[in-house]
């Protein structure tokens, strides 16, 4: 566990230090001003703390963190002691956006992503054979906001999802077609298909999705104008098909003159 990275709010116990499945080995963050670590035990004669935490100075793209604070306890006989008076362990880090990466990445994995919409030209899904068929998305980014940390330490994180890449089925047989490119409607369309067999098909979505955040509230640094940071990995989405029915219209004569 990494304690320095520990943003704070209620104590954490110390996976690594257990006896007899209780843990003897806790931590907390408490603001220096308080000049105390907890309600189980207080830190003394801390204004040199105060002094020092005065002194430091986070980035503009950065939060700074609290005091952190360790109590231990010994486990006897099964039972476990009561925990010590809280001593302090270090002062405030500056915690940049890449040092949440981790619990970030674990929050956009368990995000629902809305599925991407399928739009259709002609719209009522009735196209005709040997004509092409406009299909089309949006492509805008979608929109979170977490909270990482507990109690009054929480941080505010925006999380985007932003789609990357679009592959669309048209369900006669042929390839998929993956682009980048979301399409357009007509007459500025950019992605078509044209269906060579009457009868009944569907078009399918899939849409891959990559992640970024930023803490909320935080100037960009002016070494580092970007505010996003990104997160790894990707997502993916499958969109509910939509039915589409192919006609086959032929042209006939009639008598008279046009117009």
């Amino acid at each position: 566990m990494e304690v320095g990275r520990y943003i704070g709010g209620d104590p954490i116990e110390d996976p690594g230090h257990r006896v007899g499945g209780f843990a003897t080995v806790r931590y907390e963050r408490q603001p220096a001003i308080l000049c105390r670590g907890g309600d189980d035990g207080a830190v003394q004669d801390c204004a040199w703390l105060i002094e020092k935490v005065a002194g430091i100075d986070c980035p503009d793209n950065a939060i700074s963190l609290a005091p952190l604070f360790r109590s231990t306890r010994e486990v006897a006989d099964g039972e476990p002691g009561e925990w010590s008076p809280w001593e302090y362990v270090e002062s405030n880090l500056c915690l940049k956006p890449a040092d949440l990466a981790a619990d970030v990445t674990k929050a956009f994995k368990s995000l629902t992503i809305k599925p991407s919409p399928i739009r259709v030209q002609p719209s009522d899904g009735q196209v005709l054979i040997n004509m092409f068929t406009v299909t089309y998305t949006d492509a805008e980014a979608e929109t979170y906001n977490i909270k990482l940390g507990t109690g009054d330490q929480m941080i505010p994180i925006e999380v985007q999802a932003v789609p990357t890449s679009f592959t669309w089925t048209y369900g006669d047989g042929e390839a998929p077609l993956t682009t980048a490119d979301p399409g357009k409607p007509y007459p500025d369309q950019t992605i078509t298909h044209t269906y060579a067999h009457k009868g009944a098909s569907s078009l399918g979505l899939s849409t891959t999705w990559t992640g970024r955040f930023r803490i909320e509230g935080l100037p960009a640094d002016p070494n580092e104008p970007d505010t996003w940071t990104a997160i790894p990995g990707e997502a993916r989405t499958t969109s509910p098909t939509l039915p589409i029915t192919v006609y086959e219209r032929r042209p006939h004569l009639v008598d008279g003159a046009l117009g």
